[in-house]
């Protein structure tokens, strides 16, 4: 695997993660949209500095020439920024060779912007994968301990996209709490994941597909991205958790796929 010297995963000290709240100003860098033809259609997360992970039904019929890769945007509508946003073009999509449309298996695929990103940038910083401790496969006990940060923009079903990228806590499942859900327990593979409550009303929505879940580690303010928003039924509704891509399932394929550009891993 390839590792640059640099850092990942740093957000400010001491955050709280409660339903639906709007997310400071940058608290996690790494957050990337994706647009095509000028519209807002997915999220991303930037792991190298050419490269963003993403969700393979985002890319799914879609020309790379025609989606743009946007970074360090808090809010889509204002022209203040404090910084300037990042635009990159995408040069290459590379979607995994088996994911499913059908049950969306293997829904995760990488897009190469046309150039790099300076990590240098305030605004500007990538995400962790998951470590060793999180290899492929293993599930989640004691699901309370274990909060997941879902930062996205459509945190439920009934209101409209935002347009401030907003964050909200949820528990991941164990795979058997995931299968006894309200969905199909075959539908359910081990390369996917589960997070929500039993009775609903915070979860991943439209528009949020293709962004990060993640979790903190026991390093102060760092987070580790463990998912990729996949799919679900509706948003938020009880018994039907949000399933995500399990990101320690496709560390090798990953890296295979990175090239010469490198994670970081401090």
């Amino acid at each position: 695997m390839n590792h640059c010297n640099c850092a990942c995963g740093q957000v400010e000290r001491n955050q709280r993660i409660v339903g639906g709240n709007v997310t400071k100003l940058h608290e996690f860098p790494w957050i990337a949209a994706l647009t095509k033809k000028g519209k807002f259609y997915c999220g991303a997360t930037l792991i190298a500095k050419r490269h963003v992970l993403t969700a393979a039904h985002c890319i799914e019929g879609v020309n790379p020439k025609e989606i743009k890769v946007t970074l360090g945007e808090h809010d889509r509508l204002s022209k203040n920024e404090s910084v300037p946003v990042i635009i990159r073009k995408v040069k290459r999509a590379i979607r995994h060779p088996d994911f499913s449309l059908s049950n969306f298996n293997n829904d995760i695929a990488l897009l190469e912007m046309e150039s790099g990103v300076d990590f240098e940038a305030p605004q500007i910083h990538p995400a962790c994968l998951p470590g060793n401790k999180m290899e492929s496969g293993v599930d989640f006990e004691a699901p309370q301990i274990h909060p997941a940060c879902l930062p996205g923009n459509s945190l439920d079903e009934r209101k409209p996209t935002a347009n401030s990228l907003r964050k909200v806590e949820v528990p991941i499942l164990s795979e058997e709490e995931c299968k006894s859900a309200g969905y199909s327990a075959s539908r359910i593979t081990n390369n996917m994941l589960c997070a929500g409550y039993a009775e609903g009303k915070r979860d991943s929505c439209q528009g949020d597909s293709g962004g990060p879940l993640q979790i903190a580690v026991a390093r102060p303010g760092k987070m580790e991205v463990i998912g990729i928003v996949s799919w679900g039924r509706g948003c938020a509704r009880p018994n039907y958790p949000g399933v995500y891509t399990r990101v320690a399932n496709y560390l090798n394929w990953i890296h295979a796929q990175l090239g010469d550009d490198c994670t970081c891993n401090l």
